[in-house]
């Protein structure tokens, strides 16, 4: 089963076994939690915060998922002693009012990176809206880093096929979109002479204290170590408050969040003295976060080796009529599908039945539909969505 998050519960239950993230995650909620406390746990997934959060004292916990692995730890929930205390709410959190506040927030909506849909979203609304003066968000901030690499196996599965291929076929075309897109790293750990030299700290997301939707910042390094740089690993560092986080370097075990790898345009030689300047930044755009690495690297002598301008902008398929459709002044006029879901809405307002829309679909728009199962099927999606 794919969930709303594109986990599936095997997903949930790797997510529980990786015990270098879940261990402080549930630590900081022990310390948290005192005799009486109220807990929300956002994107309770199959619960596991929600249950420890009972078992911490916790008087009552609101566990809020929009995924149907909620209905998992609904399940779960009657042989677990103390899981009576939770309130189980399938939907999003931004979208939901609580009778009260509580005293502490628990969250973690990463992906490889914080910037992953709706996590800042709804870390800064819980804060605002649902999270007593004085009390605590777990986590309270995520810290990220970059590091220069030599990673040569990350750039040959990024450069093959589009520079290079077995079957002499030019598809260089592919190269600018696939060497400005950032990917998921190999999940082995970095050998400690392929960083070439040390961390840079590209900023942080302050989910206790402050709202944040992009950042951007100059990073500098002077090459500590001779070989090719390829590009730049980039992590999260997660700090749960009161001393307890983890860490996902790269030279460690692979956290189940994955780390960045964000590759040069082509591979540069260097030497110690070398410098490395790069403007990394990431903002949101109309509900896309898109990224730029902006890279220059010179010899110690000031002599400039190689620099490349990449974003994750000059990555994406740019299809003119589509972006067309999204300009000011474009007059839409609905397509077929825009017709079918008008006439479904429309008979869901007046409370007819899914049987009964379908029947109507299949006589509004018989050349669509092949058969009743057909007209139902697409029913019942929009019904899901908006019933």
């Amino acid at each position: 089963m794919t969930s709303y998050n594109d986990y599936s519960i095997a997903s949930y239950g790797a997510m529980i076994r990786d015990a270098r993230r879940t261990g402080p995650f549930v630590e900081a909620l022990r310390q948290a939690i005192k005799p009486g406390s109220v807990v929300l746990d956002i994107g309770t997934g199959t619960g596991i915060f929600a249950f420890l959060a009972c078992q911490f004292g916790a008087a009552r916990v609101y566990a809020i998922e929009p995924d149907p692995a909620i209905e998992l730890a609904r399940v779960s929930a009657k042989t677990i002693p103390g899981a009576e205390r939770i309130v189980w709410i399938q939907g999003l959190s931004t979208e939901i009012d609580l009778p009260e506040q509580v005293d502490v927030v628990v969250g973690d909506l990463h992906g490889v990176m914080p910037f992953f849909r709706g996590n800042l979203e709804s870390m800064a609304d819980a804060r605002k809206r649902h999270l007593k003066p004085g009390g605590r968000m777990i986590p309270a901030r995520d810290v990220l880093l970059a590091v220069p690499a030599q990673a040569h196996d990350e750039y040959l599965s990024i450069a093959n096929p589009w520079r290079e291929n077995d079957y002499g076929l030019d598809l260089s075309a592919g190269a600018q979109h696939v060497f400005n897109q950032w990917r998921r790293a190999k999940s082995e750990p970095a050998r400690p002479e392929h960083l070439l030299s040390g961390p840079q700290t590209w900023g942080e997301v302050p989910y206790a204290t402050a709202d944040i939707r992009g950042l951007e910042k100059q990073l500098h390094w002077e090459i500590e170590r001779a070989g090719t740089m390829h590009g730049l690993y980039v992590w999260f560092e997660g700090d749960l408050g009161n001393g307890i986080g983890y860490s996902n370097a790269p030279q460690l075990p692979e956290l189940v969040y994955g780390r960045a790898f964000f590759p040069f345009e082509q591979p540069t030689d260097v030497v110690p003295g070398d410098r490395l300047d790069c403007l990394l930044s990431v903002r949101s755009v109309q509900g896309e976060f898109v990224y730029q690495w902006k890279s220059r690297i010179t010899s110690a002598d000031g002599s400039l080796k190689a620099s490349f301008d990449q974003s994750t902008f000059h990555g994406l398929m740019l299809d003119p009529a589509t972006l067309r459709k999204g300009s000011a002044d474009y007059v839409p006029s609905l397509n077929q599908e825009g017709q079918v879901a008008r006439a479904v809405l429309q008979a869901m307002a007046q409370g007819r039945s899914l049987r009964d829309i379908a029947d109507a679909l299949m006589v509004e728009f018989p050349q669509k539909y092949s058969s009743a199962d057909k007209a139902l099927a697409e029913v019942a999606v929009l019904s899901k969505k908006y019933g």
